[in-house]
């Protein structure tokens, strides 16, 4: 009885403390000036917009991409709306039409993932490839791309090729051209890879492809958000994204896009609610009669609709900021960042390319004779938060600018390399 007693009494407490926390919306969107000013006292408007710690420094959007305010208090609000009215579905059609105008894609061409990867296994798996088909990887894949490649490539046995990237869009390009055979039927190749930070020439690379008849795959983890899209463009067949890290969108949300040409030649094999025209159990031989000529063809099932809502947030955030402003901030930092490293020590080697149209937001680099995941600890112990790249056996050191990060803090990193190099 006593414990009976104390369940009540605690479950009354906490009836009456289910208020979740508000966030303070100090600095949120509608206080942004109204008009563009390309100065610190702008950005600094559009800092308060995070809930980022001032004690920290945060170099690390390539890996995950803190989310605004607007799009906490969002995914709040609409979480409260579910779980108190016990609403079901709902906010697809809105993300699917603000993921198109995004990219620059039709809304039938856009299927919602929960990651990256998730969208590059049903490329992977879905094309019609046989033994001995070639594929073009490179090699600074994330695991994200190499995995499901290299894992169909030991149960079907399709053959991995690896493009040598080049220091310059030119020379990527020619070592593409000389590395394709009669044999390669596609190419996953990263727009942005996770090493370096290297803008691949992609819209080159893939009028190539159209020209023999390859598919192109485009692993995009890195752009959105980063550097405006535009998939027609572009020019690919497929690509795969996630509104995680430069859309600073909802964790666990992606995108996959798919050419409503190729539409039919990527097979969906997963099935549930929504990808199908029509099922039927009560015939001789139950069928699935079909699948339905949009990109719910490739997802399924119940989905949280508040993440949804999230993406649609994160996406006006962006468009009101002005995604051009966002490119040329990034760029700028990153410039900054980069033109600064080569000039503080010989010792310092950039992996990253300095030719603009291959440089975005993310610089990398090693230093002689040293091993950078010290460097990393270092900056750790400071509070600044970077990436350490061991993927490939390139040990470099990878920093990511975004909209939230100021000279001031890039100042401060150059600082501890400057010691760091020193010591």
């Amino acid at each position: 009885m006593s414990n009976r007693r104390s369940f009540i009494r605690n479950s009354v407490l906490m009836a009456g403390a289910i208020t979740l926390p508000q966030f303070n919306l100090k600095g949120q969107n509608d206080e942004l000036p109204e008009i563009f000013s390309d100065d610190e006292n702008y950005w600094k408007a559009v800092r308060a917009q995070f809930p980022l710690t001032s004690e920290r420094i945060f170099l690390n959007n390539g890996t995950m991409g803190p989310s605004p305010f607007k799009v906490l208090k969002t995914l709040q609000d609409e979480m409260l709306l579910i779980e108190s009215t016990g609403r079901y579905g709902g906010n697809e059609e809105e993300a699917i039409e603000a993921l198109s105008k995004f990219i620059g894609s039709a809304a039938d061409e856009i299927s919602l993932t929960r990651n990256v990867t998730e969208g590059i296994n049903i490329i992977c798996w879905g094309l019609k490839l046989k033994k001995g088909d070639e594929v073009i990887l490179t090699k600074h894949e994330h695991v994200g791309n190499a995995g499901p490649w290299l894992n169909r490539a030991k149960i079907d046995g399709i053959v991995i090729k690896t493009l040598d990237l080049g220091f310059t869009a030119e020379e990527t390009i020619e070592n593409f051209k000389k590395i394709i055979t009669k044999k390669t039927k596609a190419i996953s190749l990263p727009h942005i890879p996770c090493t370096i930070g290297q803008i691949l020439p992609i819209k080159e690379i893939c009028q190539i492809t159209k020209e023999h008849g390859i598919y192109s795959f485009i692993d995009g983890a890195h752009p959105p958000g980063m550097i405006v899209l535009d998939m027609k463009d572009l020019g690919c067949d497929f690509y795969a994204s996630c509104c995680h890290k430069w859309m600073n969108g909802p964790k666990g949300t992606g995108f996959l896009y798919i050419s409503a040409a190729k539409r039919n030649e990527v097979q969906a094999y997963y099935g549930g609610g929504g990808m199908d025209t029509g099922w039927d159990m009560y015939v001789e031989n139950p069928q699935l009669k079909g699948y339905v000529d949009n990109g719910h063809r490739y997802y399924y099932g119940t989905q949280n609709s508040a993440l949804f809502k999230g993406i649609t947030a994160a996406i006006d955030f962006q468009n009101q900021l002005g995604r051009n402003h966002i490119e040329n901030r990034v760029r700028k930092l990153a410039t900054y960042l980069q033109d600064h490293l080569i000039k503080l020590n010989p010792a310092i080697q950039m992996l990253t390319p300095t030719e603009a149209r291959s440089r975005g937001a993310q610089v990398s680099f090693k230093i002689k004779d040293r091993d950078v995941s010290e460097l990393q600890k270092k900056c750790s112990d400071k509070l600044i938060i970077t990436r350490y790249v061991p993927e490939n056996n390139i040990n470099c050191l990878r920093i990511s600018t975004h909209i939230y990060n100021t000279y001031q803090e890039i100042d401060t990193f150059l600082e501890t390399v400057d010691e760091f190099v020193k010591s």
